[in-house]
């Protein structure tokens, strides 16, 4: 037995599961990602948006 035996069946497995459940997985979590992102920015703008109102308001604007 050489080694050759042994790496090729763990190469085979190991392509064998990016095709199988790593690339299918991937879209939806680069989308989860994208959303996640894009539902803090919104948050965050609406958060700034209530600050700077208060900060007119008071006259602490700079």
């Amino acid at each position: 037995m050489n080694t050759q035996e042994i790496i090729t069946p763990v190469a085979k497995f190991i392509e064998w599961t990016f095709e199988t459940v790593l690339v299918p997985m991937s879209d939806p979590f680069n989308s989860g990602v994208i959303v996640l992102g894009l539902a803090g920015l919104l948050f965050w703008l609406r958060l700034q948006k209530k600050y700077t109102q208060k900060a007119e308001q008071d006259g602490d604007l700079v």
